[in-house]
C-alpha cells in the first residue's frame, strides 16, 4: 500500500483500545513537525463500530487509504478525505469492511462521552478521492492538489517532483507516501525525478 514517510521511517504498529469501541485498532504513529499534533495511521477491523456517541474537543482530519468508514450519515472511500470539527457530535462510526485511515488530530485527542457543552465552530467535510481534486501552482515550484488550509498550513497531495523542489528549498513540512492510483499517466519526468504522490502539510505561504 506504500505505507512509508518522506524521508524514509519503520513504521511501529501497536494495539491501541479505542474509548468507548467495538474492540481494539492497530496503530502506527508518525512523527510531525506540529509537537502537539497526533498523527497516525489507524487500521479499523471489519464491523468496528463506536459503541456510545461522543466528540472530540479537538479537530480531526484524515485521508482515507483503504476500506469504508461512515461518521453520522456521512461515508467515506478509500482516497477520500474528510474534516471533523472540535465538539462535533459523532452519533455513529463504524466500518463495516474495516479500513485504514491517515490521521492527525490537531492536539490531544481525548474522547468525551455524550454532547458536548462546546458548539463546533464549522461543519464536517467530506471531499472526494483525492485525484479528482484541483491542481495549484506553488509558486513556480510545482503543483499540489490542496484539501484544505488551518493555521497557516495547507494540508494536500504533493507529487513527488513538488514535494523535492520544497525541500531544495529549505521547507519543512510532513509527508506520507500514498499508493499511486491505477492508471495514473506517469507525466514526463527527468530520469533522477522520482514519481509517486504524498499526504502532506506545509507552509500556506509557499
Amino acid at each position: 500500500m506504500g505505507m512509508a514517510l518522506n524521508p524514509p521511517l519503520d513504521l511501529t504498529w501497536r494495539e491501541y483500545a479505542m474509548p468507548d469501541a467495538s474492540g481494539a485498532v492497530q496503530l502506527a504513529r508518525l512523527p510531525s513537525l506540529a509537537p502537539d499534533h497526533f498523527w497516525a495511521l489507524v487500521k479499523f477491523p471489519p464491523n468496528w463500530r463506536r459503541i456510545r456517541p461522543g466528540h472530540y474537543s479537538v479537530d480531526e482530519d484524515f485521508l482515507l487509504l483503504h476500506g469504508d468508514l461512515t461518521i453520522n450519515d456521512q461515508g467515506w472511500q478509500a482516497r477520500e478525505h474528510g474534516f471533523v470539527p472540535a465538539h462535533a457530535w459523532r452519533g455513529q462510526t463504524y466500518s463495516r469492511h474495516g479500513c485504514v485511515a491517515c490521521a492527525r488530530f490537531h492536539g490531544r485527542p481525548e474522547w468525551h462521552a455524550g454532547r458536548a457543552a462546546t458548539a463546533p465552530t464549522q461543519a464536517s467535510r467530506h471531499r472526494p478521492a483525492w485525484p479528482t481534486w484541483p491542481e495549484v501552482n506553488l509558486l513556480g515550484l510545482g503543483s499540489a492538489q490542496v484539501a484544505f488550509e488551518q493555521q497557516g498550513m495547507a494540508h494536500g497531495v504533493l507529487p513527488s517532483s513538488t514535494l523535492a523542489a520544497l525541500q531544495a528549498h529549505g521547507v519543512a513540512m510532513d509527508a506520507f507516501d500514498l499508493p499511486t492510483p491505477r492508471g495514473h499517466a506517469k507525466p514526463a519526468l527527468a530520469d533522477d525525478v522520482p514519481f509517486g504522490f504524498h499526504w502532506a502539510r506545509w507552509p500556506r505561504m509557499i
